[in-house]
């Protein structure tokens, strides 16, 4: 509730600011009035008086409503604003409150000035309180590390912060005025991905996204960019407006090309020794074997065994990096896949000594795989599963003819996986939350193996609980060429 309101009233007319005046103290309105009757008495209060409100007459001789609302613009004024006059037409009513006017009262039905008074200062806090919020939101947008920029519904920039001028370069009325089309910035190869990426935002549930793309700046220079979207949409689900923070990746996007293309080359570089290692091992065995030397021979077959640990390792940082920039080479042919799941499992069986690895084959089909892909996928969980059971002794794998594909689950009876760590398992280089030197490992495996998935048109999943072990799953459609993925 307001106060002790102080009023500053303009009027000429003494009976008029008495009559005013009564209708306030009839409404019990504690207000502190002051009647100014010129131009020069109302530029001097609006100096040294500290007004709520302004009530003024239209007509004061020389002076009118219409000076005096200019007057209280120029000075910065921003107090509610209502006419009361004598009579008015519609058209004039328009025009004042065009001026500013917050109201206007007719002098015969005062009976109304108290609650327009009161609406009037509320309405005024309410939007100073919104217009403080507003400054607060676009300090503070102004002053992140991420441009920020507005766009409509039809993929038009609204509105662009000092941020993304330093990253893209254009001034926001310099880009906003010289759009041509929709998503000038983005590089010309990304196009159809941030199309199809915004229609997907207008049509669908999505309210948020987040991707990388390269864009362009206003000098021609190509930049990765990452940007987080949001989408806000009216009760009807139409886009009111897209609001996107964005930053400039490119510096971190070469640092990880130069990593990528060192640990391809380190790659490169250790499996040649490897595979010279290798065959000497395999010659010395030979060798070994026709001279009876079983004690020498026990300990070149432990080294042939950590050799093919480290080249399995190798192959894997190769299969990831190839993996994540989109070069793993898929060599697809027509396979059984049961018959593939037991070749497997019959050589991982003979490698494995502590678990047991049970299987039960229902009826599958023939699908159009990379076989060896396949069996890679299949080893690493398996070897997960032996792992992070350490306290078990069997597996089971099963395999069965699913919705025109073909699914495998792999259970273990292990630690199982914390819910913590449910949308991140698949991810490069990210570990389950477990002791890590009773568990080593990079973190990789399960990333290369979602993607082979992917990579297939297939899915990958897993249940778990914690103490009672985990299953991961994998969906493979029967002939991927019939399979849209988006």
């Amino acid at each position: 509730m307001i106060n002790k309101i102080k009023i500053l009233h303009l009027e000429d007319n003494p009976e008029d600011a008495e009559l005013i005046a009564r209708e306030l103290k009839k409404a019990e309105m504690g207000a502190e009035i002051i009647v100014v009757d010129n131009k020069l008495k109302f530029e001097l209060a609006l100096q040294n008086f500290t007004q709520d409100i302004i009530l003024s007459d239209h007509s004061l001789g020389s002076f009118d409503s219409h000076q005096a609302l200019s007057m209280v613009k120029q000075m910065g004024i921003t107090v509610p604003f209502i006419l009361i006059t004598s009579a008015m037409s519609d058209e004039f009513a328009v025009n004042v409150m065009k001026q500013g006017a917050h109201d206007y009262i007719i002098k015969d039905r005062l009976q109304r000035l108290p609650s327009a008074i009161i609406n009037s200062i509320n309405k005024h806090h309410l939007e100073k309180e919104q217009q403080a919020l507003q400054e607060r939101l676009f300090f503070h947008i102004e002053n992140t590390p991420l441009g920020f920029i507005e766009w409509d519904n039809r993929g038009f920039a609204k509105r662009w912060s000092t941020r993304a001028e330093e990253i893209f370069g254009w001034s926001e009325q310099e880009f906003i005025a010289g759009q041509e089309e929709r998503f000038s910035l983005v590089y010309s190869k990304d196009l159809s991905k941030v199309n199809a990426l915004f229609d997907q935002m207008l049509s669908s549930n999505i309210v948020r996204n987040t991707f990388q793309i390269r864009n362009i700046t206003k000098g021609g220079r190509v930049i990765w960019c990452e940007w987080f979207n949001s989408v806000l949409k009216d009760e009807e689900q139409n886009v009111k407006t897209i609001m996107s923070l964005v930053q400039d990746i490119t510096e971190q996007k070469e640092l990880e090309l130069q990593k990528d293309n060192l640990l391809t080359m380190v790659s490169h570089e250790l499996n040649t020794p490897l595979t010279t290692i290798k065959g000497y091992g395999q010659m010395a065995e030979n060798m070994l074997q026709l001279k009876g030397d079983k004690e020498t021979l026990h300990l070149i077959k432990r080294m042939e065994t950590h050799v093919n640990s480290l080249t399995g390792l190798v192959k894997r940082l190769l299969d990831f990096n190839e993996t994540k920039n989109g070069k793993l080479l898929y060599n697809k042919i027509f396979t059984d896949f049961n018959a593939l799941v037991k070749d497997v499992v019959d050589d991982l069986q003979m490698t494995t000594s502590t678990h047991v690895i049970e299987t039960n084959f229902d009826n599958t089909a023939i699908i159009f795989a990379d076989k060896d892909k396949l069996c890679q996928v299949l080893t690493n969980l398996v070897s997960n599963a032996v792992k992070y059971s350490p306290q078990a002794d069997r597996i089971v794998i099963n395999t069965t003819l699913e919705n025109d594909g073909v699914q495998l689950s792999v259970k273990d009876f292990g630690i199982g996986i914390l819910l913590k760590d449910d949308n991140k398992i698949f991810e490069q280089f990210y570990r389950v939350s477990a002791d890590q030197s009773t568990f080593p490992g990079m973190g990789i495996g399960l990333y290369i193996c979602s993607e082979i998935i992917k990579g297939h048109g297939g899915k990958i999943w897993y249940t778990s609980n914690i103490g009672q072990g985990s299953t991961f799953y994998c969906w493979l459609p029967l002939n991927d060429q019939n399979v849209n993925t988006v």
